[in-house]
């Protein structure tokens, strides 16, 4: 074999292993933001001793992650399996709204049991997500959020 041919070899796979390291780093990295954002929400609802702030805390979390997760669904290019995990993801935040709102058939949260509920509302929807969505739609999710 031709040592320039070799040399083109090694580069290129030194390349391609550097490439995927950082593409593994930003998804982990946009995880890791997203969990992140719902720890911030969570500290937010226990640092507040007003009921109905937390409550507004929370319907405002909801919200943002329904505006979040309907941008990133209007966009192209976003896979048909992302799309039907989008929209389970906004059936469970909707059904949390309504849970923490006392809508539709559920009763409210009662005031006491606030931040077990953004304790719980969190863990949910950090596993929902992880595994209804990929990462490059998570990565999208999370900008998004950080704008807002």
């Amino acid at each position: 074999m031709n040592l320039k041919f070799i040399k083109t070899l090694i580069v290129s796979v030194f390349f391609g292993l550097i490439l995927q390291s950082t593409v593994i780093a930003q998804s982990s990295d946009a995880s890791e933001k997203f969990k992140e954002y719902f720890n911030e929400v969570v500290h937010k609802v226990e640092r507040e001793d007003d009921f109905d702030q937390k409550r507004v805390v929370l319907n405002e979390s909801f919200e943002n992650m329904m505006t979040a997760y309907k941008r990133v669904s209007s966009m192209n290019g976003i896979s048909a399996e992302d799309q039907k995990g989008i929209t389970e993801l906004q059936k469970n935040i909707s059904a949390k709204m309504d849970e923490l709102n006392g809508r539709n058939g559920y009763d409210m949260v009662a005031d006491a049991q606030l931040n077990d509920f953004a304790n719980y509302a969190q863990n949910d929807l950090e596993q929902a997500n992880a595994v209804t969505i990929s990462l490059t739609t998570v990565l999208l999710v999370v900008i998004i959020l950080l704008l807002l």
